[in-house]
C-alpha cells in the first residue's frame, strides 16, 4: 500500500488488524471470490459479491455480511462460498475501502446503513436479512438493524467493538482497572491515530467516527432498540500484541476490557429469543482467518432458528 512507510508499514497492519481482523497478506492469500461485480451508486463504483440471489427462494433469508474497519470483502475469505451453500450471500466494500469509491462523506452508522440498503436494492436483495458484522461492522449492523428492524430476521455479530452503545464512563472503566484512567485512554487513541496518520480518507474518517462516538454523550449516538430476533455474539478471548505505545500494560488491559464486553455482550444475548453467545478461547481478533468456520457455525444456528420460529419479532430492550 503506497501510503504505508516502510518503517511504518509493519506496525500500521497490526494495529489495523485489532480493529478489522486480517492483513492485506490475508486477502492475498485467498483464491478469486466468486459473484464479484461493480456496481454503480450515486456515480461511484461499489464492489459487490452476490451468490445465490436468482435462486432464492420467496421469503427466504439473505445472509449480508458487513466487514471490519479498513477491511474489503476478501477479509470473508471462504466463508461466503460456504454460507452460499445454505442461504443467498452479499459481500461488499464500504465506500473507499477495497475496490469502492470513496465518496466523501463521513461514514457515519446512519450513512453506511442507507447505502448498503440502497446496494441491496439495486442488486435485487429484497428482505429479510440475516446481518453478519465483524469487528466495528457488528456495531454498523447493530445500527442498520435499529435504523430498519422489520427488514433484519437475525443478528451475528463476530467479536464486535469498539463498544459504542455504552457510555464513556463504561468504556473508561477497563483503563480506570488497570491504574491508567482518562489519560490512558486517551493514549490508547492517540497512538492509533497516529499510526494510520497516512492512510486513506475513508480508513481515518472511519477511526474517526467510532472514536467520536465514545467521546459523544450517549443520548446522542443515535441508538435505538434492535428487533428480537435470533442472535449468536462471538467473542475472541485470546490476546493480540499490539505496538502502540501506551503508559500501561496492553496485556492486562485486554484482559479487563473482555471481561468488561462479556457482561455487555451477555445482555445482548439475554434479549434475543433465540440468542448464544460464544467465547473462543482459541484465536484473536482475527476471528475469519483464525476460526471461519466458528462464524459459519454460528450463521447456520440462526439460520435454523429461522427454520423453527417464523413469529414476528419484538422489541429488545437493548
Amino acid at each position: 500500500m503506497a501510503w504505508l512507510t516502510s518503517v511504518l508499514k509493519s506496525a500500521v497492519l497490526a494495529v489495523l488488524a485489532l480493529l478489522a481482523g486480517a492483513t492485506a497478506a490475508h486477502a492475498q492469500q485467498n483464491p478469486p471470490l466468486s459473484g464479484v461485480r461493480m456496481i454503480d451508486l450515486d456515480g461511484r463504483a461499489v464492489r459487490v459479491q452476490a451468490i445465490g440471489l436468482q435462486d432464492r427462494r420467496p421469503g427466504a433469508p439473505v445472509v449480508v455480511f458487513e466487514a471490519g474497519a479498513t477491511n474489503s470483502l476478501e477479509v470473508w475469505g471462504g466463508i461466503t462460498d460456504q454460507v452460499a451453500s445454505m442461504a443467498p450471500v452479499i459481500a461488499y466494500d464500504r465506500a473507499g475501502l477495497g475496490s469502492s469509491e470513496w465518496d466523501n462523506t463521513h461514514p457515519t452508522p446512519r450513512h453506511v446503513a442507507e447505502r448498503l440498503r440502497q446496494v441491496l436494492r439495486q442488486i435485487g436483495a429484497e428482505p429479510p436479512f440475516v446481518l453478519v458484522g465483524f469487528s466495528w461492522g457488528g456495531m454498523l449492523v447493530r445500527y442498520f438493524a435499529s435504523y430498519y428492524p422489520g427488514e433484519v430476521a437475525a443478528l451475528v455479530f463476530v467479536d464486535p467493538s469498539p463498544m459504542v452503545t455504552e457510555s464513556l464512563a463504561s468504556n473508561l472503566a477497563p483503563f480506570e482497572t488497570v491504574g491508567a484512567g482518562r489519560a490512558g485512554f486517551e493514549a490508547y487513541w492517540s497512538s492509533f491515530a497516529a499510526l494510520i496518520g497516512g492512510a486513506p480518507p475513508a480508513v481515518r474518517a472511519e477511526m474517526q467516527v467510532f472514536h467520536g462516538l465514545l467521546e459523544t454523550d450517549l443520548a446522542a449516538r443515535d441508538l435505538r432498540q434492535v428487533p428480537a430476533v435470533p442472535m449468536v455474539v462471538i467473542v475472541a478471548a485470546k490476546y493480540l500484541p499490539v505496538p502502540l505505545t501506551v503508559p500501561f500494560d496492553l496485556q492486562r488491559h485486554f484482559q479487563v476490557d473482555l471481561r468488561h464486553r462479556l457482561s455487555v455482550l451477555s445482555e445482548w444475548v439475554l434479549a434475543s429469543p433465540h440468542g448464544a453467545l460464544v467465547m473462543a478461547s482459541n484465536t484473536t481478533h482475527h476471528i475469519p482467518r483464525d476460526d471461519p468456520g466458528l462464524i459459519v457455525s454460528a450463521i447456520l444456528r440462526v439460520l435454523g432458528a429461522l427454520h423453527l420460529n417464523r413469529r414476528r419479532p419484538e422489541q429488545s430492550p437493548f
